[in-house]
């Protein structure tokens, strides 16, 4: 069988990271990791905390956790729910 070459990133401090030791650190998804890496190579940047709230999404994993715990408010009309959406969209 053929062996996946993984590829490693050199921080300025000297450090070797791949994206999967980053995205395991901040618990955020590989590919955001390797957008990190590639942007910068300042440990304090790639290290940075992940904030829900600049945009980022969640790993599939923890999305699909969610999916089960998500409660439905049962004294909104479906009516009332499509009029919310409609009225978030003009």
């Amino acid at each position: 069988m053929a062996t996946h070459k993984t590829k490693t990133y050199l921080l300025s401090d000297g450090q070797k990271v791949t994206c999967r030791q980053v995205a395991d650190e901040i618990q955020i998804s590989e590919s955001a990791a390797r957008n990190r890496l590639i942007r910068s190579d300042d440990p304090n940047k790639v290290f940075a905390p992940y904030l829900r709230s600049n945009g980022g999404q969640l790993r599939k994993q923890d999305r699909d956790k969610l999916k089960g715990t998500k409660k439905n408010d049962d004294s909104k009309t479906y009516e009332e729910y499509l009029l919310k959406k409609v009225l978030k969209t003009i």
